[in-house]
């Protein structure tokens, strides 16, 4: 079990950005130093007017929906603004993060550039002007500040990681290099760094860390204003490590079967830790997996694409048993590789090369239709989905005695009929059973409308 952690910077344009379908998510709004360094403007203004609802899109065109366009009296401007009056986008409020100013009211507000915008959302720290006492004492000190910017951050360990954050620290290195500097600094026991007296303008991070440890992104980038600070922290977990090849009954090796780490200890319905296809000399090294007991399946994974030439194997488990209550658990320590981990998998089940044709009620083919096949054999009660050709045909690598569940739908357009829902067409569920070295087989879609 893998955890996939995405890092969601504080800059308000990343809400201003998501989909008006979407939820609202900030991860948290930032220090004021924070939201100052990655910011294009930050001002003390009024609102003294906004243009209401426009249509807005993003680089490559798509739309973004409605946004609202505020101006603002210029009251203090603190980075990036040089006039008396400014404007700001924002989202329409709810899911899009918009902030809801008002006319006549003041804020403080940290804008960022998009497009050649200034847009803000509430993700960022901007806010009214008579709650911004925090914000405003770190202001305060800009100008007797020294120059010079700020990169700080830690290591964090992800929630599944058993190395001590201590080990994480004193095993990693952290590198920043931008504008003609390059500096390196060790995180303490905290896993905490800062870099200051850095020139204004844009790094490459990167963090170092022995084998037995995983980040995500190592390498990260980020701007950062004069006197301000940016925030990158790094999500840090166990690389444990298995290894070794997938050889048949007779001593030869398997190569694209698909080898699962399943969580001995976890809920058999969620329990698939990480999987691979094995290469050419049937060699697999599955890596980035928690410490923990695990069962090793060749051929078992959870929903199987019965198209799959390799689904002629049957499944097998570690070290080259068929059921796996017979498997061997293997233990895993933080970081740990385990090596020469072979699987002996029985013969493939004789080839059977399947041709579904589907056609209207009439026998003519119907174009393109979408057919779903679903091994019969599988528990999961989930599906493979795959278009026909132009003919109506889909062609099936099975094996002898493989049986599949097929349905099928043409891909004509829905009229609806009414404001209930009311099918076009129907296609009833065919069982097949594959028998021979090569047949066909013929799925009838009825034209109701």
């Amino acid at each position: 079990m893998r955890y996939v952690i995405m890092l969601v910077t504080v800059v308000a344009w990343f809400g201003f950005m998501a989909s008006p379908a979407q939820a609202c998510t900030c991860a948290g709004v930032g220090t004021p130093c924070d939201n100052f360094g990655s910011a294009s403007a930050v001002f003390a203004g009024t609102v003294t007017a906004t243009r209401g609802k426009e249509r807005t899109k993003t680089d490559n065109g798509d739309e973004l929906g409605y946004r609202q366009l505020f101006k603002f009296s210029v009251d203090q401007s603190y980075l990036g603004v040089s006039g008396t009056e400014v404007e700001v986008l924002t989202g329409m409020g709810g899911g899009d993060c918009g902030y809801a100013f008002k006319i006549g009211e003041r804020y403080l507000v940290y804008a960022f550039l998009y497009q050649n915008q200034l847009v803000t959302s509430i993700c960022s720290r901007t806010k009214l002007f008579a709650d911004a006492n925090e914000d405003l004492a770190f202001l305060g000190t800009l100008s007797s500040a020294a120059p010079g910017a700020t990169i700080h951050g830690q290591l964090v360990r992800a929630r599944d990681a058993k190395t001590e954050l201590t080990a994480m620290a004193s095993a990693a290195l952290i590198k920043i290099e931008g504008g003609n500097v390059r500096r390196e600094v060790h995180p303490d026991a905290d896993g905490r760094y800062r870099v200051s007296g850095l020139p204004p303008g844009k790094f490459k991070v990167t963090v170092q860390l022995p084998e037995t440890l995983l980040t995500d992104r190592p390498e990260r980038e980020i701007s950062v204003a004069d006197r301000g600070c940016g925030a990158l922290p790094f999500y840090v977990y166990d690389n444990g490590r298995v290894s070794g090849r997938v050889l048949d009954a007779e001593g030869q090796p398997v190569n694209n079967l698909r080898i699962s780490i399943i969580d001995f200890d976890a809920d058999p319905k969620i329990s698939y830790a990480k999987s691979e296809r094995t290469d050419l000399e049937g060699r697999f090294n599955i890596s980035a997996i928690p410490a923990g007991r695990y069962v090793i399946a060749a051929n078992d994974q959870r929903v199987k694409n019965p198209t799959d030439p390799t689904q002629a194997y049957p499944p097998a488990f570690y070290p080259g048993v068929v059921d796996q209550a017979d498997a061997k658990v293997i233990t895993l320590g933080p970081g740990e590789n385990l090596t020469d981990l072979d699987i002996r998998v029985p013969l493939p089940r004789p080839r059977s090369v399947a041709t579904i044709q589907v056609v209207w009620a009439d026998g003519s083919p119907v174009p393109k239709a979408f057919l779903s096949l679903k091994d019969a054999t599988d528990k999961p009660d989930v599906a493979y989905g795959a278009p026909a050709d132009e003919a109506g045909r889909f062609v099936i690598n099975g094996y002898v005695g493989q049986q599949l569940i097929v349905e099928a739908r043409s891909n004509r357009e829905y009229v609806p009929l009414g404001v209930k829902f009311e099918p076009m067409e129907r296609c009833e569920k065919v069982r097949i059973k594959l028998e021979k070295p090569q047949e066909t087989f013929r799925v009838v879609i009825t034209k109701l409308r």
